[in-house]
């Protein structure tokens, strides 16, 4: 048997490394959204995401708007970091803001999500039920801050239904899923063009299985960390982002970290 008590405290020790970095970005400026990778699960070590949004005001307050956005990810396996070896999943996503106070705003959402399935080993793509879809509704309420060093605190609760290519109930058929999310911005160059944009998000979840007819006891399933730099063009009108996610998860053998590397456009207010 493998004595793995070394481990630990290394393990320990880099994730303390890693919340003290993002909560010092956390603690530098103020909230802004973008469009970060949805989690792979365990079965790949790196993974490319791409995603090209609108983000849309439908009132002339500016009190509603929409974010409608289509993403896909390349993902490696588990023995290798070539993410364009295999296409992990594509996205489509809208979600409608309201904000009813100047620091607060509350969000419904409609995704769907077509997931392909891959196992550990060689040839890795599943033998059978290929891909998942997954149909997800959710809600979210955030609260910002217009005072550099305080981060916007959001929390997103999702209710999550899966179904095999024949639209067949999936072995994990539904889940409800909590998010706590801090997340901060702060500027790299006085026009306010360019800035790095810091997350740091929990996940609990309960799932129901098939199989069982039971749902699982609720629980944290992972946590997420994220790094992007945006840069908006001089109207405005247009946003790049690229990022870095770690996404580290709670398995049955301990925690993995999985790698995300994003890039997206965001066009604003085009109507």
């Amino acid at each position: 048997m493998i004595n793995n008590s070394n481990s630990c405290p290394k393990r320990i020790k880099a994730m303390k490394l890693k919340m003290f970095l993002f909560i010092f970005l956390l603690n530098n400026s103020y909230s802004i959204g973008q469009l970060t990778p949805p989690g792979l699960g365990s079965n790949s070590k790196m993974n490319l995401w791409f995603a090209i949004g609108l983000d849309q005001k439908l009132d002339s307050a500016g009190r509603f708007s929409s974010m409608t956005y289509f993403g896909f990810a390349g993902q490696s396996t588990v023995d290798d970091i070539n993410v364009f070896d295999r296409l992990g999943i594509f996205v489509l996503n809208e979600e409608v803001k309201f904000k009813f106070k100047p620091a607060w705003s509350v969000s419904l959402a409609v995704s769907y999500r077509h997931q392909n399935e891959f196992e550990k080993n060689y040839p890795y793509l599943a033998a059978e039920d290929r891909f998942k879809q997954e149909f997800r509704l959710y809600s979210r309420i955030m609260k910002s801050w217009k005072k550099k060093g305080i981060p916007s605190i959001a929390f997103r609760q999702e209710y999550r239904k899966f179904y095999d290519p024949e639209f067949r109930d999936w072995k994990v058929s539904s889940a409800f899923r909590s998010r706590l999310k801090f997340q901060s911005e702060f500027d790299l160059v006085p026009a306010k063009r360019l800035s790095v944009i810091a997350g740091f998000e929990f996940l609990f979840s309960t799932d129901f299985e098939e199989a069982s007819q039971e749902w699982k006891h609720f629980q944290y399933g992972e946590t997420r960390l994220s790094a992007v730099i945006s840069y908006h063009t001089k109207n405005n009108k247009i946003s790049y982002n690229l990022g870095y996610m770690n996404d580290l998860l709670h398995v049955p053998a301990g925690e993995k970290s999985v790698h995300y590397i994003s890039a997206s456009v965001i066009f604003k207010n085009l109507f």
